[in-house]
């Protein structure tokens, strides 16, 4: 009986609801908590210290109060079948209905009914997505009980580990520090019996136990310090006691455990430790006379102390040391300087330069051989997008209909590019047959472990398209691409705009990003655009009109293009972010490009640039910086879209030849 209700699936279930609405939860108490702390940011440590506590504690009952009303409602459901009936009835019925057509005709042609099926698709997701969950809650729970099976134990280890600290090599101290520390109780109304020992095995104060708290100090401490800063750090432990804080502290713990997946618990918990420690800094300042530069010099030679121990304190303690030491010691300077400003700002300021020095050698070596070693290992990245496959098919010279697109993938899958292409709909379909030969272009991108990823049906601009018009041009793009790549159980990840243009306006940019999201695409911010398509067609002319000459030239001109184009960009890298950042390259999958495939990558190669997949490159911190390019019938980098939103001036572009850009003109003139 008593296995049954452990895995009773409808407790699972509930857990599996309350994991999923704690998210939400705990992010809203959290986004709270951070306005409310801006808030009081002037006022005393211990108001903020509360109201931080509050929203823990509140953390921990929301989760409970669901799981309990999600328990009750499940307890009710089962007691009354006719309404699970009705439940799984009203599933039924809704599985049995077709579902609504989402091709692109339907798209465009939206009706007076669109208002009322909105809320009814609405429902219907939800009902869906209640349906999956209730199948998923098993795993997630499980993962849960291993997480807090682990989380526990290493709180378990930490408890063993006081026990050691509590029990092995210590020590009384001598009569005068036993007589200083009956005082120091006395005068902070300490009204519980409170151990004072001295150990060989802790580097840094601490506290141990509530109801028959021990306070262990190094013995080393008694030597290294003077008798007044082990006075200061005795008081701020002495004042854990009086305020409870070991016991709270445990409580915390538990919290953490059964949260530890949400990283605002941990954020929460962080703030509600920080300004515990400084409310208990505030309580010694307040309580010791002139205590505060001889306190805040005492914490500084503790943690210089304990960073030559390398000895870190388990999470359940309360120690003097705890929390942003240096923000602690700059609050406690700056209190000296408010109430005695006048005859003690010199000699703060000379303090607290005095005791960051002390932090800064403390910390120095271990900084510095990290940041020598991200130098040493730091390479230049580069991940290429290719538009459109399958590529255009100018040639006329009588080679293969594949055989551009052969060369170009030998040549990436030789020199190890994970390229991805980008899939021209009209390309290898009308919108209702394939063309077999161009739709298996498509298959051999693919078969050679290359990403396939999606522009529109048609190359159109988003600057003259309707929104709803560019949205249908997507989708019956997806409807064409998405069985070729079913066929090997692949999905579409990535969606590269057309002319790289990103529409009209900020309202309809935003509204596509967000759709793009929604379906599980990441739009590609290029920042390596170039005029490569210009130098492919005249190449593709020259190779038509058999002119092998002019077609070597066009070459030559294109590979010294493209090595001024990475100059040209890596100047905007710099300028802006004073580093190289990962660029994102988009080229044609043109004859051009296969045929010059080695010296062109070899170029970024000799660089220094690494070729990496699309999601490693725009891990880079730059891809977060804002840009609002919109209202422009054009596409450009987004090197320059984030230089106009700072407002400053574009560099000059390296020119295409004179002789490719009067190719290309004269082709325009005949059109």
């Amino acid at each position: 009986m008593i296995w049954q209700e452990i895995f009773n699936l409808t407790l699972v279930e509930n857990l599996g609801w309350t994991l999923l609405h704690s998210v939400w939860q705990i992010a809203l108490i959290a986004l709270v908590l951070f306005s409310a702390l801006k808030i009081l940011a002037k006022s005393a440590a211990n108001s903020r210290y509360l109201v931080s506590l509050f929203a823990l504690v509140l953390s921990f009952a929301l989760p409970v109060a669901t799981f309990v009303w999600l328990s009750g409602n499940s307890t009710q459901a089962t007691q009354n079948p006719a309404n699970f009936s009705a439940d799984k009835t009203a599933i039924l019925d809704r599985r049995a209905q077709p579902n609504e057509d989402f091709s692109s005709d339907k798209n465009l042609k939206l009706t007076d009914t669109k208002d009322k099926n909105f809320f009814v698709s609405i429902e219907n997701l939800q009902n869906g997505f209640a349906e999956k969950f209730s199948v998923f809650s098993p795993l997630l729970v499980g993962l849960w009980l291993f997480g807090v099976a682990f989380f526990a134990f290493r709180f378990v280890g930490s408890v063993w580990q006081l026990r050691i600290y509590k029990t092995r090599e210590i020590y009384t101290p001598s009569n005068d520090w036993q007589e200083k520390f009956a005082h120091l109780c006395e005068k902070l109304k300490i009204k519980q019996s409170v151990k004072f020992v001295q150990s060989k095995l802790v580097e840094t104060p601490m506290v141990i136990g509530w109801l028959k708290p021990i306070i262990l100090v190094p013995t080393s401490v008694f030597l290294q310090i003077n008798a007044r800063e082990l006075e200061t750090i005795l008081a701020h432990e002495l004042i854990h006691i009086r305020r409870y804080d070991y016991p709270v502290n445990i409580a915390q713990s538990f919290i953490e455990i059964l949260f530890f997946y949400h990283p605002c618990v941990w954020w929460i918990s962080a703030t509600v430790r920080r300004e515990r420690e400084c409310a208990c800094d505030d309580a010694v300042v307040q309580t010791l006379e002139n205590a505060q530069l001889i306190y805040a010099n005492a914490l500084a030679n503790l943690e210089e102390f304990r960073q030559m121990a390398k000895q870190t304190a388990p999470p359940i303690l309360v120690a003097a040391n705890g929390g942003k030491l240096m923000l602690r010691i700059q609050r406690i300077l700056q209190k000296n300087t408010e109430i005695k400003r006048a005859n003690s700002a010199w000699s703060a300021g000379l303090a607290f330069v005095l005791i960051s020095a002390v932090l800064l050698g403390v910390f120095s070596f271990n900084s510095g051989m990290f940041v020598n070693a991200q130098k040493k290992t730091a390479t230049k990245k580069m991940a290429i997008g290719f538009v459109s496959i399958p590529p255009n098919f100018r040639d006329k010279t009588g080679d293969k209909f594949d055989e551009t697109a052969r060369i170009l993938i030998q040549k990436l899958t030789e020199r190890k590019v994970p390229a991805i292409g980008f899939v021209l709909g009209a390309g290898i379909s009308d919108g209702e047959k394939m063309f077999p030969a161009r739709a298996n272009i498509v298959r051999m991108w693919r078969d050679a472990g290359l990403e396939v990823g999606i522009g529109g049906f048609k190359h159109i601009w988003f600057y003259d398209t309707k929104f709803d018009d560019y949205v249908a041009n997507v989708l019956k793009n997806e409807e064409v691409v998405k069985p070729i790549l079913a066929e090997k159980n692949l999905q579409l990840r990535y969606f590269s705009y057309p002319f790289l243009n990103t529409g009209k306006d900020l309202e309809s940019k935003v509204k596509f990003e967000n759709w793009l999201i929604a379906r599980g695409y990441k739009s590609i911010p290029y920042t390596f655009d170039n005029q490569e398509w210009m130098y492919s067609f005249a190449y593709d002319k020259a190779r038509e009109n058999r002119d092998t000459e002019t077609a070597q030239k066009i070459k030559a001109e294109f590979l010294d293009y493209m090595g001024k184009m990475l100059a040209h960009y890596e100047a905007y890298s710099n300028e802006m972010f004073g580093r190289d950042i990962a660029q994102t390259l988009v080229l044609t999958p043109s004859r051009l490009v296969a045929d010059s495939a080695d010296e062109l990558f070899g170029i970024f190669e000799k660089r220094g640039y690494n070729f990496v997949p699309m999601d490693e490159a725009l891990s880079d911190e730059a891809y977060k910086t804002p840009e609002n390019f919109t209202g422009v019938k054009a596409g450009i980098s987004w090197f320059e879209r984030w230089q106009m939103a700072q407002g400053k001036k574009l560099r000059d572009e390296p020119k295409v030849s004179a002789e490719v850009w009067k190719t290309w003109e004269e082709t325009k003139t005949k059109k």
